[in-house]
Protein backbone atom coordinates (compact mmCIF):
# COMPACT_ATOMS: atom_id res chain seq x y z
CA UNK A 1 0.00 0.00 0.00
CA UNK A 2 0.88 3.48 -0.20
CA UNK A 3 1.16 6.22 2.35
CA UNK A 4 -2.34 7.87 2.37
CA UNK A 5 -2.44 11.87 1.40
CA UNK A 6 -4.34 14.87 0.48
CA UNK A 7 -3.38 17.34 -2.16
CA UNK A 8 -5.07 20.22 -2.97
CA UNK A 9 -4.52 22.28 -6.32
CA UNK A 10 -2.56 25.83 -5.84
CA UNK A 11 -5.60 27.34 -7.53
CA UNK A 12 -8.46 26.11 -5.12
CA UNK A 13 -6.50 27.47 -2.04
CA UNK A 14 -6.29 30.58 -3.80
CA UNK A 15 -9.44 30.58 -3.91
CA UNK A 16 -10.20 29.36 -0.34
CA UNK A 17 -8.10 32.54 0.68
CA UNK A 18 -10.32 34.89 -1.54
CA UNK A 19 -13.50 34.30 0.20
CA UNK A 20 -11.89 35.13 4.07
CA UNK A 21 -12.34 38.93 5.98
CA UNK A 22 -9.14 39.88 3.95
CA UNK A 23 -11.16 39.65 0.85
CA UNK A 24 -13.92 42.16 2.39
CA UNK A 25 -14.58 45.48 0.15
CA UNK A 26 -14.10 48.42 2.16
CA UNK A 27 -14.90 50.58 -0.23
CA UNK A 28 -18.10 53.40 -0.06
CA UNK A 29 -20.82 50.77 -1.43
CA UNK A 30 -20.45 48.86 2.08
CA UNK A 31 -23.78 49.42 4.21
CA UNK A 32 -22.69 51.16 8.03
CA UNK A 33 -24.21 48.49 9.52
CA UNK A 34 -22.94 44.61 8.29
CA UNK A 35 -24.10 41.84 9.89
CA UNK A 36 -22.73 38.13 9.30
CA UNK A 37 -24.63 35.99 7.21
CA UNK A 38 -22.02 33.35 6.50
CA UNK A 39 -19.16 30.98 8.17
CA UNK A 40 -15.95 30.53 5.73
CA UNK A 41 -12.88 28.75 5.98
CA UNK A 42 -9.73 30.65 6.68
CA UNK A 43 -7.12 27.64 6.92
CA UNK A 44 -6.32 24.03 8.43
CA UNK A 45 -7.76 22.26 5.36
CA UNK A 46 -6.94 19.83 3.91
CA UNK A 47 -4.47 18.42 6.35
CA UNK A 48 -2.68 15.05 7.10
CA UNK A 49 -1.08 13.73 10.36
CA UNK A 50 0.45 10.82 11.95
CA UNK A 51 -1.74 8.22 13.93
CA UNK A 52 -1.59 10.02 17.69
CA UNK A 53 0.03 13.25 16.71
CA UNK A 54 -1.57 16.48 16.39
CA UNK A 55 -2.20 18.33 13.14
CA UNK A 56 0.27 21.12 12.18
CA UNK A 57 -2.17 23.63 11.57
CA UNK A 58 -5.03 25.02 13.74
CA UNK A 59 -8.84 24.44 12.40
CA UNK A 60 -9.53 28.38 11.67
CA UNK A 61 -13.18 29.89 10.38
CA UNK A 62 -14.16 33.85 10.51
CA UNK A 63 -17.88 35.17 10.29
CA UNK A 64 -18.52 37.31 7.04
CA UNK A 65 -21.09 38.63 5.05
CA UNK A 66 -21.95 37.20 1.60
CA UNK A 67 -21.75 40.76 0.07
CA UNK A 68 -17.99 40.78 0.84
CA UNK A 69 -18.09 43.99 3.16
CA UNK A 70 -16.47 43.96 6.18
CA UNK A 71 -18.66 42.62 9.19
CA UNK A 72 -19.17 45.87 11.47
CA UNK A 73 -22.17 44.14 13.97
CA UNK A 74 -20.80 42.69 17.01
CA UNK A 75 -19.60 39.50 16.40
CA UNK A 76 -17.40 38.57 19.52
CA UNK A 77 -18.48 35.34 21.45
CA UNK A 78 -20.80 34.23 18.77
CA UNK A 79 -20.23 30.32 19.90
CA UNK A 80 -18.70 28.53 16.79
CA UNK A 81 -18.73 24.46 17.38
CA UNK A 82 -16.38 21.75 16.08
CA UNK A 83 -17.05 18.32 15.42
CA UNK A 84 -15.19 15.66 14.58
CA UNK A 85 -16.52 11.89 14.39
CA UNK A 86 -17.01 9.78 17.04
CA UNK A 87 -15.72 6.69 16.16
CA UNK A 88 -13.11 5.42 13.49
CA UNK A 89 -10.50 7.45 12.20
CA UNK A 90 -10.54 10.96 14.03
CA UNK A 91 -9.10 12.94 16.86
CA UNK A 92 -9.54 14.91 19.51
CA UNK A 93 -9.55 18.89 20.77
CA UNK A 94 -7.19 19.47 23.92
CA UNK A 95 -9.86 21.83 25.38
CA UNK A 96 -12.32 18.96 26.04
CA UNK A 97 -10.30 15.70 25.29
CA UNK A 98 -13.15 14.86 22.96
CA UNK A 99 -14.02 14.94 19.37
CA UNK A 100 -16.10 18.20 20.24
CA UNK A 101 -14.76 21.77 21.28
CA UNK A 102 -16.34 25.28 21.05
CA UNK A 103 -14.72 28.46 20.97
CA UNK A 104 -16.24 31.78 20.80
CA UNK A 105 -15.82 34.34 17.72
CA UNK A 106 -12.74 37.11 18.60
CA UNK A 107 -13.94 40.92 17.94
CA UNK A 108 -13.19 40.53 14.22
CA UNK A 109 -15.35 37.57 13.72
CA UNK A 110 -12.34 35.16 13.16
CA UNK A 111 -12.07 31.92 15.43
CA UNK A 112 -9.53 28.72 15.58
CA UNK A 113 -10.48 25.25 17.37
CA UNK A 114 -8.18 24.32 20.10
CA UNK A 115 -4.71 21.98 18.72
CA UNK A 116 -6.39 18.82 17.50
CA UNK A 117 -4.53 15.46 17.84
CA UNK A 118 -5.18 12.45 15.50
CA UNK A 119 -6.74 9.09 16.76
CA UNK A 120 -4.55 5.93 16.63
CA UNK A 121 -6.78 4.53 13.27
CA UNK A 122 -5.95 5.43 9.81
CA UNK A 123 -8.46 6.89 7.47
CA UNK A 124 -10.01 10.08 5.62
CA UNK A 125 -12.77 12.11 7.35
CA UNK A 126 -14.09 15.54 7.70
CA UNK A 127 -14.57 17.87 10.58
CA UNK A 128 -17.10 20.02 10.85
CA UNK A 129 -17.55 24.08 11.72
CA UNK A 130 -21.23 24.95 12.85
CA UNK A 131 -22.33 28.54 14.13
CA UNK A 132 -26.05 30.17 14.14
CA UNK A 133 -24.35 31.57 10.62
CA UNK A 134 -23.64 27.84 8.72
CA UNK A 135 -21.54 25.21 8.84
CA UNK A 136 -17.94 24.34 6.82
CA UNK A 137 -16.28 21.07 6.43
CA UNK A 138 -12.39 20.69 7.11
CA UNK A 139 -10.88 17.69 5.12
CA UNK A 140 -8.62 15.24 7.34
CA UNK A 141 -6.41 12.86 7.14
CA UNK A 142 -4.70 10.25 9.91
CA UNK A 143 -1.93 7.84 8.04
CA UNK A 144 0.09 4.77 9.82
CA UNK A 145 2.70 5.97 6.92
CA UNK A 146 6.47 6.49 8.76
CA UNK A 147 5.50 4.66 12.40
CA UNK A 148 6.91 1.84 13.09
CA UNK A 149 4.61 -1.34 12.64
CA UNK A 150 7.10 -4.35 12.18
CA UNK A 151 10.27 -5.57 12.56
CA UNK A 152 11.61 -7.99 10.66
CA UNK A 153 15.13 -9.61 10.55
CA UNK A 154 17.56 -9.08 6.96
CA UNK A 155 20.45 -11.41 8.85
CA UNK A 156 20.43 -15.05 9.83
CA UNK A 157 18.15 -15.89 12.78
CA UNK A 158 20.54 -17.85 14.29
CA UNK A 159 25.07 -17.90 13.74
CA UNK A 160 27.74 -19.45 15.80
CA UNK A 161 30.84 -18.41 16.76
CA UNK A 162 34.06 -20.19 18.67
CA UNK A 163 34.07 -18.75 22.28
CA UNK A 164 36.80 -15.78 22.04
CA UNK A 165 36.37 -14.85 19.02
CA UNK A 166 34.08 -12.69 16.60
CA UNK A 167 30.87 -13.59 15.08
CA UNK A 168 31.23 -13.98 10.69
CA UNK A 169 28.39 -11.12 10.77
CA UNK A 170 26.36 -8.18 12.29
CA UNK A 171 22.45 -8.14 12.95
CA UNK A 172 20.54 -6.64 11.13
CA UNK A 173 16.68 -5.66 10.83
CA UNK A 174 14.18 -4.10 8.45
CA UNK A 175 11.72 -1.93 10.37
CA UNK A 176 8.05 -0.87 8.15
CA UNK A 177 5.16 1.39 8.82
CA UNK A 178 1.46 -0.18 8.53
CA UNK A 179 1.38 0.67 4.85
CA UNK A 180 4.59 -1.78 4.74
CA UNK A 181 6.83 1.23 3.56
CA UNK A 182 10.53 1.37 5.13
CA UNK A 183 10.55 3.69 8.25
CA UNK A 184 14.15 5.73 7.98
CA UNK A 185 15.36 7.00 11.14
CA UNK A 186 13.62 4.74 13.35
CA UNK A 187 16.06 3.62 16.54
CA UNK A 188 16.61 0.26 16.55
CA UNK A 189 18.03 -1.15 20.12
CA UNK A 190 20.06 -4.30 19.92
CA UNK A 191 21.01 -6.64 23.28
CA UNK A 192 22.56 -9.43 24.08
CA UNK A 193 20.64 -11.59 26.25
CA UNK A 194 22.87 -13.83 28.61
CA UNK A 195 22.45 -17.61 28.54
CA UNK A 196 22.12 -19.84 31.70
CA UNK A 197 26.09 -21.19 31.41
CA UNK A 198 27.01 -17.13 31.17
CA UNK A 199 27.47 -17.88 27.14
CA UNK A 200 27.30 -14.28 25.71
CA UNK A 201 28.80 -11.55 23.56
CA UNK A 202 29.69 -7.58 23.67
CA UNK A 203 30.07 -5.18 20.33
CA UNK A 204 33.01 -3.19 19.30
CA UNK A 205 34.04 -1.46 22.15
CA UNK A 206 32.48 -3.15 24.59
CA UNK A 207 29.04 -2.40 25.23
CA UNK A 208 26.59 -5.24 25.45
CA UNK A 209 23.82 -2.74 23.76
CA UNK A 210 23.70 -0.43 21.01
CA UNK A 211 20.80 1.58 19.46
CA UNK A 212 20.51 1.87 15.76
CA UNK A 213 19.26 4.22 13.24
CA UNK A 214 17.64 2.73 10.56
CA UNK A 215 18.57 3.92 6.89
CA UNK A 216 16.08 5.10 4.16
CA UNK A 217 15.58 1.61 3.63
CA UNK A 218 14.02 1.02 6.90
CA UNK A 219 17.56 -1.57 7.71
CA UNK A 220 19.15 -1.06 10.84
CA UNK A 221 22.43 -2.78 11.21
CA UNK A 222 24.21 -3.74 14.35
CA UNK A 223 28.31 -3.08 14.73
CA UNK A 224 30.23 -6.40 14.56
CA UNK A 225 30.38 -8.66 17.72
CA UNK A 226 32.53 -11.25 20.21
CA UNK A 227 31.31 -14.17 21.47
CA UNK A 228 33.01 -14.12 25.40
CA UNK A 229 34.86 -16.71 26.39
CA UNK A 230 32.32 -19.20 27.62
CA UNK A 231 30.53 -21.61 25.22
CA UNK A 232 26.71 -21.66 24.93
CA UNK A 233 23.55 -20.68 23.73
CA UNK A 234 22.19 -17.47 24.09
CA UNK A 235 20.28 -14.56 22.02
CA UNK A 236 20.20 -10.91 21.00
CA UNK A 237 16.53 -9.21 20.77
CA UNK A 238 15.92 -5.90 18.74
CA UNK A 239 13.73 -3.63 19.64
CA UNK A 240 11.67 -0.77 18.72
CA UNK A 241 9.25 1.59 20.31
CA UNK A 242 6.00 1.33 19.71
CA UNK A 243 6.72 -2.33 18.37
CA UNK A 244 5.65 -4.89 21.40
CA UNK A 245 7.47 -7.93 20.11
CA UNK A 246 11.14 -8.04 19.81
CA UNK A 247 13.09 -9.80 17.18
CA UNK A 248 15.81 -12.51 18.48
CA UNK A 249 18.58 -14.14 17.57
CA UNK A 250 19.75 -17.61 18.12
CA UNK A 251 23.56 -17.26 18.83
CA UNK A 252 26.14 -20.12 19.86
CA UNK A 253 29.47 -19.46 21.85
CA UNK A 254 31.64 -23.12 20.48
CA UNK A 255 33.76 -24.66 22.06
CA UNK A 256 37.42 -25.12 20.95
CA UNK A 257 38.62 -24.46 18.14
CA UNK A 258 36.72 -25.36 15.07
CA UNK A 259 35.98 -25.94 11.41
CA UNK A 260 35.90 -22.60 9.39
CA UNK A 261 33.49 -22.07 6.06
CA UNK A 262 35.06 -19.37 3.54
CA UNK A 263 33.26 -17.72 1.38
CA UNK A 264 35.75 -17.86 -2.01
CA UNK A 265 35.72 -14.75 -4.37
CA UNK A 266 33.70 -13.03 -5.58
CA UNK A 267 31.89 -12.38 -2.11
CA UNK A 268 29.86 -9.69 -3.50
CA UNK A 269 28.21 -9.63 -7.30
CA UNK A 270 25.36 -7.16 -8.95
CA UNK A 271 23.27 -8.16 -11.99
CA UNK A 272 20.82 -6.64 -13.32
CA UNK A 273 17.08 -7.32 -12.78
CA UNK A 274 15.57 -10.41 -14.33
CA UNK A 275 18.93 -11.23 -15.29
CA UNK A 276 21.31 -14.27 -14.02
CA UNK A 277 24.61 -13.23 -12.01
CA UNK A 278 27.73 -14.11 -13.56
CA UNK A 279 29.33 -16.43 -10.94
CA UNK A 280 27.91 -19.21 -8.90
CA UNK A 281 28.75 -19.13 -5.26
CA UNK A 282 31.94 -20.96 -3.71
CA UNK A 283 32.74 -22.05 -0.51
CA UNK A 284 35.79 -23.92 1.56
CA UNK A 285 34.83 -25.89 4.17
CA UNK A 286 38.02 -26.80 6.80
CA UNK A 287 38.83 -28.34 10.13
CA UNK A 288 39.98 -27.19 12.86
CA UNK A 289 43.92 -27.67 11.68
CA UNK A 290 43.04 -25.87 8.30
CA UNK A 291 42.37 -29.38 6.08
CA UNK A 292 39.45 -29.78 3.44
CA UNK A 293 37.16 -31.29 4.68
CA UNK A 294 35.21 -33.43 1.79
CA UNK A 295 32.06 -34.92 1.38
CA UNK A 296 30.26 -32.04 3.98
CA UNK A 297 26.88 -30.89 2.81
CA UNK A 298 26.65 -27.32 2.43
CA UNK A 299 23.31 -25.37 2.23
CA UNK A 300 22.86 -22.15 0.30
CA UNK A 301 20.20 -20.04 1.67
CA UNK A 302 19.16 -16.71 -0.45
CA UNK A 303 17.86 -13.64 1.92
CA UNK A 304 14.87 -10.99 1.03
CA UNK A 305 11.43 -11.11 2.02
CA UNK A 306 8.44 -11.37 -0.28
CA UNK A 307 8.25 -8.72 -2.80
CA UNK A 308 11.48 -7.33 -1.70
CA UNK A 309 15.08 -7.51 -3.43
CA UNK A 310 16.14 -11.28 -3.96
CA UNK A 311 17.40 -14.26 -6.45
CA UNK A 312 16.63 -17.80 -6.96
CA UNK A 313 18.45 -20.98 -7.98
CA UNK A 314 18.32 -22.26 -11.37
CA UNK A 315 15.47 -24.63 -10.55
CA UNK A 316 13.60 -21.62 -8.90
CA UNK A 317 13.87 -22.03 -5.49
CA UNK A 318 15.60 -19.94 -2.55
CA UNK A 319 17.51 -22.67 -1.39
CA UNK A 320 20.34 -25.43 -2.69
CA UNK A 321 22.86 -27.99 -1.63
CA UNK A 322 26.20 -29.18 -2.85
CA UNK A 323 28.93 -32.07 -1.37
CA UNK A 324 32.47 -30.60 -1.08
CA UNK A 325 34.83 -31.90 -3.14
CA UNK A 326 38.48 -32.54 -2.32
CA UNK A 327 39.37 -29.31 -1.74
CA UNK A 328 36.81 -29.07 0.67
CA UNK A 329 35.13 -26.31 -2.30
CA UNK A 330 31.05 -26.46 -2.30
CA UNK A 331 29.56 -24.21 -5.49
CA UNK A 332 26.11 -23.10 -5.83
CA UNK A 333 23.86 -23.46 -9.19
CA UNK A 334 23.86 -20.44 -10.77
CA UNK A 335 21.89 -17.88 -8.94
CA UNK A 336 19.14 -15.49 -11.06
CA UNK A 337 17.76 -12.50 -9.99
CA UNK A 338 14.49 -11.49 -9.06
CA UNK A 339 12.99 -8.43 -11.28
CA UNK A 340 13.49 -6.20 -7.81
CA UNK A 341 16.18 -4.00 -7.66
CA UNK A 342 18.20 -3.68 -4.56
CA UNK A 343 20.32 -5.47 -1.81
CA UNK A 344 20.15 -8.65 -0.28
CA UNK A 345 22.18 -11.39 1.26
CA UNK A 346 22.74 -15.65 0.67
CA UNK A 347 24.54 -17.98 3.22
CA UNK A 348 26.40 -20.94 3.01
CA UNK A 349 26.16 -23.15 6.10
CA UNK A 350 27.74 -26.46 7.01
CA UNK A 351 26.57 -28.25 10.65
CA UNK A 352 28.73 -27.09 13.70
CA UNK A 353 30.24 -24.29 11.54
CA UNK A 354 30.18 -20.67 11.35
CA UNK A 355 28.41 -19.56 8.38
CA UNK A 356 29.46 -17.51 5.36
CA UNK A 357 28.32 -14.65 3.88
CA UNK A 358 27.89 -12.93 0.43
CA UNK A 359 26.35 -9.82 -0.67
CA UNK A 360 24.48 -9.61 -3.53
CA UNK A 361 22.35 -6.52 -5.15
CA UNK A 362 19.84 -6.29 -8.15
CA UNK A 363 20.74 -2.99 -10.19
CA UNK A 364 17.72 -1.44 -12.02
CA UNK A 365 17.08 -2.25 -15.60
CA UNK A 366 17.05 0.68 -18.50
CA UNK A 367 14.97 3.48 -17.95
CA UNK A 368 11.54 2.53 -19.38
CA UNK A 369 9.40 5.38 -18.07
CA UNK A 370 9.53 8.88 -17.26
CA UNK A 371 6.94 10.01 -14.69
CA UNK A 372 5.71 12.91 -13.58
CA UNK A 373 5.61 14.20 -10.20
CA UNK A 374 5.06 17.82 -8.87
CA UNK A 375 4.52 20.78 -10.88
CA UNK A 376 2.38 20.39 -13.25
CA UNK A 377 -0.48 22.32 -14.19
CA UNK A 378 1.33 25.80 -12.48
CA UNK A 379 0.66 29.17 -13.27
CA UNK A 380 2.22 32.17 -12.33
CA UNK A 381 2.86 35.77 -13.31
CA UNK A 382 5.21 36.80 -16.23
CA UNK A 383 8.32 37.25 -14.42
CA UNK A 384 7.70 35.35 -11.79
CA UNK A 385 9.20 32.18 -10.03
CA UNK A 386 6.83 29.03 -10.18
CA UNK A 387 6.03 28.08 -6.47
CA UNK A 388 6.78 24.32 -7.20
CA UNK A 389 9.45 22.91 -8.43
CA UNK A 390 9.65 20.49 -11.83
CA UNK A 391 9.96 16.73 -10.86
CA UNK A 392 10.16 13.44 -11.77
CA UNK A 393 10.41 10.12 -11.06
CA UNK A 394 12.35 7.86 -13.62
CA UNK A 395 11.79 3.62 -13.03
CA UNK A 396 12.91 0.68 -15.41
CA UNK A 397 10.19 -2.13 -16.89
CA UNK A 398 9.66 -3.17 -13.40
CA UNK A 399 8.60 -0.48 -11.80
CA UNK A 400 11.98 -0.17 -9.75
CA UNK A 401 13.21 3.33 -9.09
CA UNK A 402 16.64 3.95 -11.65
CA UNK A 403 19.50 6.13 -9.08
CA UNK A 404 21.91 8.43 -11.44
CA UNK A 405 19.90 8.67 -14.64
CA UNK A 406 20.45 12.01 -16.27
CA UNK A 407 17.08 13.71 -16.92
CA UNK A 408 16.97 16.54 -19.14
CA UNK A 409 14.50 19.41 -18.76
CA UNK A 410 14.16 21.30 -21.25
CA UNK A 411 11.34 25.05 -21.95
CA UNK A 412 10.16 25.95 -25.20
CA UNK A 413 12.99 28.44 -27.19
CA UNK A 414 10.57 31.05 -27.85
CA UNK A 415 7.33 32.57 -27.53
CA UNK A 416 5.43 32.06 -24.25
CA UNK A 417 8.28 30.23 -22.03
CA UNK A 418 10.63 30.12 -18.91
CA UNK A 419 13.86 30.02 -17.78
CA UNK A 420 15.63 27.77 -15.20
CA UNK A 421 17.71 30.84 -13.86
CA UNK A 422 19.49 31.81 -17.14
CA UNK A 423 19.23 28.21 -19.21
CA UNK A 424 16.60 26.66 -21.20
CA UNK A 425 17.68 23.52 -20.99
CA UNK A 426 19.10 21.76 -17.55
CA UNK A 427 20.45 17.90 -16.56
CA UNK A 428 20.06 16.66 -13.40
CA UNK A 429 20.98 13.33 -12.15
CA UNK A 430 17.62 11.27 -10.06
CA UNK A 431 18.52 10.85 -6.31
CA UNK A 432 17.94 7.10 -4.31
CA UNK A 433 14.18 7.45 -4.83
CA UNK A 434 14.68 7.66 -9.15
CA UNK A 435 13.79 11.18 -8.64
CA UNK A 436 15.24 14.45 -10.72
CA UNK A 437 13.93 17.72 -8.84
CA UNK A 438 15.00 20.77 -11.86
CA UNK A 439 16.39 24.20 -10.45
CA UNK A 440 13.85 26.58 -9.94
CA UNK A 441 11.91 28.10 -12.96
CA UNK A 442 10.87 31.68 -13.32
CA UNK A 443 8.39 32.82 -16.51
CA UNK A 444 9.12 34.58 -19.16
CA UNK A 445 8.07 37.81 -19.97
CA UNK A 446 4.95 36.64 -22.62
CA UNK A 447 2.03 35.56 -21.54
CA UNK A 448 0.64 32.16 -22.46
CA UNK A 449 0.77 28.54 -21.73
CA UNK A 450 3.64 25.90 -23.11
CA UNK A 451 4.59 22.41 -22.29
CA UNK A 452 8.37 21.87 -20.50
CA UNK A 453 9.75 18.45 -21.54
CA UNK A 454 11.67 16.19 -18.65
CA UNK A 455 13.31 12.85 -20.59
CA UNK A 456 16.04 10.30 -20.64
CA UNK A 457 16.51 9.25 -24.07
CA UNK A 458 13.27 8.52 -25.57
CA UNK A 459 11.32 8.60 -23.03
CA UNK A 460 10.12 11.82 -21.32
CA UNK A 461 7.02 13.51 -19.21
CA UNK A 462 5.50 16.61 -20.18
CA UNK A 463 4.66 19.74 -17.42
CA UNK A 464 2.05 22.01 -18.69
CA UNK A 465 2.59 25.14 -17.33
CA UNK A 466 1.23 28.95 -18.08
CA UNK A 467 2.64 32.48 -17.64
CA UNK A 468 -0.31 34.98 -16.62
CA UNK A 469 -0.32 38.57 -17.92
CA UNK A 470 0.79 40.93 -14.71
CA UNK A 471 -2.31 43.25 -12.95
Amino acid sequence: MKRAALFVLPSVLACAAAVGPAAARTTASCPDLNAPNELVLVGGTPQTAQLDTPFAQPFAVALANTNSCPVTSQTAGTAITFIAPSSGASGTFASSGSSTATVGADATGSASAPQFTANGISGYYAVVATSAYGTVTFALANTAGGLPFTITPTAPASSSAVAGARYAEPLSVTVRDANGNPVGGAAVTFAFVPGGSGASASFDGGAPQVTVRADASGVATSPRFSANDIPGRFFAAASVDGIVEPIEFSLDNLPGKSSTLDGLLPVKQTAVVGTSFARRLAVRLRDGNGRPVPGATVTFSIGGAAGSASASFADGGAQATATTDARGVARSPRVAANTVAGAFSVTATAPGVQSALFAFRNRPAAVSSVAAGAGSGESTAVGARFPIRIAVTVTDRYGNLVRGATVTFTAPRGGATGRFGRRRIVRVRTDADGVAVAPAFVAGGEPGGYVVRAGVGRHAAAFALFNEPRG
